[in-house]
């Protein structure tokens, strides 16, 4: 029989740690980590300019009869040649990857514990909150693993010669702050996790 147990902290627990879920989701799909310079286009008597970017795994350049081509250039996944997809992006792709997979774990665990409170006799939040924090190191190594390919030769193209790692040259931070922001609403949920477990002992 199912009992459902919900509290108003493990309701916005839940919530906090769905969103986090998306927002490394979207931050792993977009290729808008670093924007380069605007680039004008004038054709047929119109002018106007794209933003060529670059994700962890994704790329946003102009093509030779396109506006913009938008796509991902990662196309063999890890095994993917170094000069194409920089060794440091590949590990910040499977820390990241790793730390979404934790966080959809925890996410369902949260929606089970409405009916499950305990496992081996340890709380379900308690639990999942403590893989939520080790999900979170994950994504935070991840995340500082990213500028370390800012030397590469695809993002010198991109940000010009002086782009080196942790200095993006004369590109722009584009949604790389966003995953920073995903670190806070991820400790803050983690906080609320531990708050929750400490006032049901």
């Amino acid at each position: 029989m199912c009992y459902v147990i919900v509290t108003g902290r493990s309701l916005s627990w839940l919530l906090i740690s769905l969103v986090a879920f998306m927002l490394i989701l979207t931050g792993i799909m977009t290729p808008k980590w670093l924007m380069g310079q605007p680039v004008v286009i004038n054709e047929n008597n119109i002018t106007g300019f794209y933003v060529p970017s670059v994700g962890i795994y994704n790329r946003c350049i102009r093509m030779a009869n396109e506006y913009s081509d938008c796509g991902s250039f990662s196309f063999y996944g890890l095994a993917t040649e170094d000069i194409v997809y920089p060794k440091p992006w590949k590990a910040a792709m499977f820390f990241l990857s790793l730390c979404a997979a934790i966080q959809f774990a925890t996410v369902l665990a949260g929606v089970l514990a409405c009916c499950v409170q305990s496992v081996f006799k340890k709380s379900v939040i308690s639990l999942a909150g403590a893989t939520q924090a080790l999900g979170g190191l994950f994504g935070v190594l991840g995340i500082l693993l990213y500028p370390w390919g800012w030397g590469a030769v695809r993002v010198k193209r991109l940000c010009g010669k002086y782009s080196e790692p942790y200095m993006p040259g004369e590109c722009s931070i584009g949604m790389y702050i966003c995953i920073k922001n995903y670190i806070l609403q991820h400790g803050f949920s983690h906080v609320i996790a531990l708050n929750n477990v400490a006032r049901r002992t």
